[in-house]
C-alpha cells in the first residue's frame, strides 16, 4: 500500500499541521505500512522527522513534481491551509482513498473522506455532499502516539508546576510577559518553559532562568507528554497542542494566537473544558492569565477540568482514521497489499512451510528456521524483489506474493494461507499485486507463473487473473506449466 501525505510547516505559522501528519504516519506504520510525507516547509521542520520517510518539497511552486512523486498512491492525505480546490482536485483523482484534513470549512474540497478533529466539528454546517464521507469531532482529532496511552492522572493539592508553552516559535511574543507575570505573583511556584526555534526572545527568557524556571529547548513529543503530566497546569495557545492537554488531563488556559484557533477556544469553552477565552490582542492578556491561574488553585476546578479534558480526547483519533481508511479499502475488494518487512518473517515462515503450499512449490522439501531467516532478510534488501503480503481489514493474514525481478521479466509464486482459501481471493490478489509490480518496476514487461500441471485450482486463478498460456518447462527434472501475463500498452 502506498500511502503519501501531503502538509506544509513554516517557522511563521507553526508546524501543527505537520504534528498531525506525523500522528497518522505513526497509525499507518503501528500496522506496518510506511508512508511518505512531502512537506512544504522550511529547514526546522526537518527537525521533527527522525526516518527517511519524509521529503521537503515547495508542492505549491512545484505541484508537477509532486505529482510524479505520489503517482500509483493508494492512499493520498492532505492537511494544508495554503492549498486551494485546484490542488486537492488534482491529487484526489490519483489515490484510490483521499483524506482531507480540516479545521474551518476553509474550502468545497472534492469527491473523499473530510477529518475534523476540532471538539464539536459533528455539529459543524458542512455541505454533506455525495461522494464525500466525514469524520468529526475530537475522536478523530490526530494526536502523536505519545498520547495514545495515557495513563490515570494525579491531580496535587496544591499547583506546583505551571507548563508555559507558546508553540515552535511564539508568534505573539506571549512565553516572555506571561512568564514574568508569574515569576511576580508566584515566585516559588515551578514553571516549565517550552522555548521553540523560531523565539524572538530567547535571551530575554533565558535571563529569567531560575530554580523555580526551567528551560527546555524544542521539546520532542515524549518530552511534551512528560512536561504535561508533571505540570499541575499549562498556559497554552490554543492550536494542536490544546487537544494534548485534554488527552493528558491537564487544565489549561488557553490564548488564541491566530484566527484558526478560534473554533478551538469557542468550542471547548461549551465543553468547559476552558473556563474564560483569552486573545492575545485583548490589553488585559495578563490579568485574565492570572486571574485564571488563582481559580485553578482549587484542586476541584482542576479535578474537574481535567475528567472533561481526558473524556473529550482519547488519543485514539489516528488509529480511528487509519482503520476507516483500511476498511473503505477492505470493502472495495476485501483486503489490502503491503510490502513486507522484518517483523514478518515469522508468519511468513509459517505459511511457506504449510504442508500444502510445499506441495505445490518448485522446491517441496521443509524449510529450516535458520535457512529461512537467512533469506528473508536478504530479500528484504534485494532491489529485484517485490515482496508483498496480503491482509483483511481487521489484519488478519491472507497469503502472499513474491516477484523476482530479473530485467524485463518477474517470476511470481503466491499463497494462501488455509483459512482463506476457497473464498475467491487468490483472483483478486494476484491482479492487484500484479498491477501494482508493473507501477513500481516501470522496466518491468512480463510476469512469469510456474505452475505443477495437476495443481488445477492454481490455472483457474491465474488465468482468471489475465495469465495466458505460454508452455511447458522442465525444472529440477520436473514438468510445469508455463503462464505469463503481459504489461498493457
Amino acid at each position: 500500500m502506498k500511502v503519501s501525505i501531503v502538509t506544509e510547516g513554516f517557522q511563521n505559522t507553526g508546524y501543527g499541521h505537520i504534528t498531525r501528519c506525523i500522528s497518522i504516519a505513526q497509525a499507518f506504520e503501528e500496522r506496518n505500512i510506511f508512508p511518505t510525507l512531502f512537506i512544504n516547509g522550511d529547514e526546522n521542520s526537518e527537525s521533527f522527522f527522525h526516518n527517511n520517510h519524509f521529503k521537503i518539497i515547495n508542492w505549491l511552486q512545484k505541484p508537477t513534481s509532486l505529482l510524479a512523486e505520489v503517482k500509483n498512491s493508494d492512499v493520498i492525505i492532505i492537511d494544508s491551509y495554503l492549498a486551494g480546490k485546484e490542488f486537492y482536485e488534482n491529487l484526489s483523482k490519483i489515490g484510490k482513498i483521499s483524506l482531507f484534513i480540516d479545521d474551518n470549512l476553509r474550502i468545497d474540497y472534492p469527491t473523499g473522506i473530510i477529518l475534523n478533529g476540532t471538539v464539536n466539528a459533528e455539529n459543524f454546517p458542512y455541505a454533506r455532499k455525495a461522494g464525500q464521507e466525514y469524520l468529526l469531532g475530537s475522536r478523530f482529532i490526530p494526536l502523536r502516539k505519545e498520547f495514545w496511552n495515557v495513563p490515570p492522572r494525579k491531580i496535587n493539592h496544591s499547583v506546583n508546576s505551571i507548563l508555559v508553552t507558546f508553540g515552535g516559535q511564539d508568534i505573539k511574543n506571549l512565553t516572555l510577559p506571561v512568564l514574568n507575570a508569574l515569576n511576580e505573583i508566584y515566585p516559588a511556584v515551578k514553571k516549565n518553559v517550552v522555548i521553540g526555534s523560531g523565539f524572538a526572545q530567547t535571551k530575554e527568557i533565558e535571563n529569567l532562568r531560575s530554580r523555580s524556571v526551567e528551560l527546555f529547548y524544542s521539546p520532542g513529543s515524549a518530552k511534551m507528554f512528560e512536561l504535561m503530566i508533571s505540570s499541575d497546569l499549562a498556559i497554552t495557545a490554543a492550536g494542536q497542542t490544546l487537544y494534548e492537554l485534554a488527552a493528558t488531563g491537564t487544565p489549561a488556559i488557553a490564548i488564541e494566537v491566530a484566527d484558526n484557533q478560534k473554533n478551538n477556544i469557542s468550542e471547548w469553552k461549551k465543553k468547559s473544558f476552558l473556563h474564560d477565552p483569552v486573545f492575545h490582542g485583548d490589553i488585559n492578556v495578563l490579568r485574565k492569565v492570572v486571574a485564571q491561574v488563582e481559580k485553578f488553585q482549587s484542586v476541584s476546578i482542576r479535578k474537574k477540568l481535567s475528567g472533561i479534558g481526558k473524556e473529550n480526547v482519547d488519543g485514539q483519533g489516528s488509529r480511528r482514521a487509519v482503520d476507516y481508511i483500511i476498511g473503505k479499502i477492505c470493502e472495495k475488494q476485501n483486503f489490502y497489499l503491503r510490502t513486507a518487512c522484518e517483523f514478518d518473517s515469522q508468519k511468513v515462515f509459517e505459511l511457506s512451510n504449510d504442508p500444502s503450499v510445499r506441495g505445490q512449490s518448485i522446491n517441496r522439501s521443509s524449510i529450516d528456521w535458520n535457512e529461512h531467516t537467512k533469506w528473508f532478510a536478504k530479500k528484504m534488501s534485494d532491489d529485484n524483489y517485490i515482496f508483498l503480503l496480503a491482509f483483511d481489514k481487521k489484519d488478519n493474514f491472507i497469503g502472499q506474493v513474491r516477484f523476482q525481478l530479473e530485467n524485463e521479466t518477474a517470476v511470481i509464486s503466491i499463497s494462501i494461507a488455509q483459512e482463506f482459501r476457497g473464498k475467491g481471493l487468490s483472483k483478486k490478489i494476484l491482479s492487484e499485486s500484479c498491477t501494482n509490480s508493473f507501477q513500481q518496476s516501470s522496466g518491468l514487461k512480463t510476469i512469469l507463473a510456474f505452475i505443477r500441471p495437476e495443481n488445477s485450482a492454481s490455472v483457474r486463478g491465474f488465468k482468471s487473473a489475465g495469465f495466458e498460456y505460454d508452455s511447458e518447462e522442465i525444472i529440477g527434472g520436473e514438468k510445469f506449466l508455463k503462464y505469463s501475463l503481459k504489461r498493457k500498452s
